[in-house]
C-alpha cells in the first residue's frame, strides 16, 4: 500500500487551484506548456541588473534522468537582491526564460551559515545525550539504556583517560 501511495504521488501533477504550482522541474521538462501560467521557483541569483537566478532541476522522462540548471530573468523584483542570495519567486511565466513576479522573497547566503552552525550544534548536542543516556550490547546489537547515567564532562575525562594509559 505504502508503495502504491509513493508512486502515485511521484508521478502527480501540479494543481495550482491546490497551491501547487509548476516549479522547476516541470518548467525544465515542458517549459512551453506552462508560459503565461503561475509558476513558483527558488534560485541563486546570479545577476542584478536584471535579476538573474540560477535555477537546478532534476526529473525523469520515458526512463531517462535529466538535470541541469536554468538562468531565468525575474522581472518587477520588488526588494533589493545580492549575488549568491536564494529567491523564491512566485509570478506568471513568460516567453525566453522571464517570469514577471507577484511576490517574492530573497534568503541571504548568511542565513544557510547559521541553519549549518545550528544544525551542527543540535547534532552534537543528540549524539552527547546518546552517548551518556545510552549503550551498546555488543552480545544482541542493541542500545540499552545505560543504569547511571554519564555526564559529558566525566565522560570525556574517561576517554581521554583510556587514550593516555
Amino acid at each position: 500500500m505504502l508503495f502504491a501511495l509513493m508512486v502515485g504521488l511521484g508521478t502527480a501533477t501540479p494543481a495550482p487551484e491546490l497551491g501547487d504550482y509548476p516549479a522547476e522541474d516541470a518548467l525544465a521538462a515542458d517549459y512551453d506548456r506552462y508560459v503565461g501560467e503561475s509558476v513558483q521557483v527558488t534560485g541563486t541569483v546570479t545577476k542584478t541588473e536584471p535579476v538573474e537566478i540560477a535555477v537546478g532541476y532534476e526529473y525523469a522522462d520515458n526512463g531517462e534522468y535529466h538535470s541541469g540548471t536554468l538562468t531565468i530573468m525575474v522581472q518587477n523584483v520588488d526588494k533589493a537582491v545580492a549575488e549568491g542570495e536564494s529567491l523564491q519567486v512566485y509570478g506568471t511565466l513568460g516567453p525566453d526564460q522571464t517570469i514577471t513576479a507577484q511576490s517574492s522573497v530573497r534568503v541571504p547566503a548568511v542565513n544557510y551559515t547559521a541553519m549549518y552552525i545550528v544544525s551542527a550544534i543540535a547534532g552534537l548536542w543528540t549524539l552527547g545525550r546518546l552517548v551518556c543516556g545510552w549503550r551498546l550490547n555488543w552480545q544482541t546489537w542493541s542500545l540499552c539504556r545505560r543504569e547511571h547515567r554519564l555526564r559529558p564532562i566525566q565522560t570525556l575525562l574517561g576517554k581521554v583517560r583510556e587514550v593516555l594509559i
